[in-house]
């Protein structure tokens, strides 16, 4: 296999939300010239804070959606965490995707992973998922560098001191988004929780964006509440214990040995979607976190758990290295990996290109479909 030198690959990072920023930032400091190109749907960018964007570290490009095709052939590579619009053109510019989280099983392992170059993933569990889709490396994750950190935490506590009573445990309430989200059912209880303990409330991202009603109910002054461009690691690193239910936060929260309480819903008719029976919040739940079916058990679950840290630890310990690389650098190893990408280091086999022919194929039939609707509606509207 012959290699070409590329030292310094042109890279772009793609993304329409802020968690989708936050979580490569530092990977986009380590890269030399490497920056954000902030896909613009609809109104989203609005959502950003106006120090995120202006960052001279991480120079960000805000891009019309309608455009994205346009971007082929401008970098060497461009790292998505989703399928961004206008992906199955892209024939100039090498595809790297970088893995986002542990939850959602179908769509995370899903056949658009094979319109990837390369994927990047956590550890050993994600690596055997994608495998049969394009080549993969492990690289850990590199948001998590910050984490082993020796000043993070610190600084992190530095920051919140204002609304954390040290004479109290806090806990963090990060719930997903959707008919999985337990905020309808759970919230009132999570709030409650406030006359013992701290209680943070770090709102989906997707519920900011897109979910207006649910989003105005979390805003009760007793709790400090935190959106998409607040740190889910810098929340973590100040609480004693993480409620969720089958958000990807209980991975980070797994990573970072803070022990899990689980809301339960009725999803028995929702299975297959999101959430299928493999996946890991679903299928091995109770070894994740300390389960809870109804409300009324929330205060009881909390005050065991806290009070059985270790315990819940070391039952999840074996699956939280199967999961993560958690050796430093993973940062460095990214980069590494992304060079070489760009160097031609990496190359589909014959099932990685069977799957990605097919998958192209599918997206033609869809753009042609949509066309085809296009034309029949205006053809409609002139007669």
């Amino acid at each position: 296999m012959i290699m070409l030198s590329v030292k310094n690959p042109e890279i772009a990072f793609v993304g329409w939300n802020p968690f989708q920023l936050l979580h490569v930032r530092s990977l986009i400091e380590a890269l030399p010239g490497a920056c954000f190109i902030l896909e613009k749907r609809k109104d989203y960018a609005s959502q950003f804070d106006a120090d995120l964007l202006a960052d001279p570290d991480v120079p960000v490009l805000i891009w019309p959606q309608s455009k994205m095709r346009q971007l082929d052939g401008m970098f060497d590579i461009i790292v998505c965490q989703t399928p961004f619009t206008g992906i199955q053109h892209f024939q100039n510019t090498k595809i790297a995707m970088i893995q986002y989280g542990y939850a959602k099983e179908p769509h995370n392992y899903g056949a658009w992973r094979s319109l990837a170059d390369l994927n990047l993933v956590y550890g050993r569990f994600a690596a055997d998922k994608i495998k049969h889709f394009s080549p993969v490396e492990v690289i850990g994750n590199p948001r998590y560098d910050s984490w082993q950190d020796d000043g993070f935490q610190a600084a992190a506590r530095k920051k919140f001191e204002r609304i954390i009573d040290n004479n109290r445990r806090t806990v963090l309430y990060a719930p997903t988004w959707g008919y999985l989200s337990s905020v309808d059912e759970y919230l009132h209880v999570v709030y409650e929780l406030s006359k013992k303990y701290n209680v943070l409330v770090k709102m989906h991202h997707n519920t900011e964006l897109l979910e207006p009603s649910r989003r105005d109910r979390m805003d009760l002054a007793r709790v400090s509440h935190f959106g998409a461009n607040d740190s889910l690691l810098e929340l973590l690193a100040v609480s004693d214990l993480l409620i969720s239910d089958y958000s990807g936060a209980i991975f980070d929260s797994i990573f970072c040995r803070k022990p899990v309480v689980l809301l339960d819903i009725d999803i028995q008719q929702k299975v297959g979607n999101k959430i299928d029976e493999y996946s890991l919040e679903y299928a091995r739940r109770s070894e994740l976190g300390c389960l809870v079916s109804k409300p009324s058990e929330l205060f009881s679950a909390v005050s065991k758990t806290l009070n059985d840290s270790a315990i819940a630890l070391t039952k999840v310990e074996e699956l939280r290295a199967e999961l993560f690389n958690d050796s430093p650098d993973a940062t460095k190893r990214a980069s590494d990996a992304l060079t070489a990408l760009a160097s031609g280091a990496y190359i589909p086999n014959q099932i990685h290109s069977y799957i990605r022919n097919a998958m192209l194929e599918l997206y033609s039939s869809k753009e042609e479909l949509a066309r085809a609707k296009r034309k029949a509606k205006r053809q409609q509207g002139q007669g």
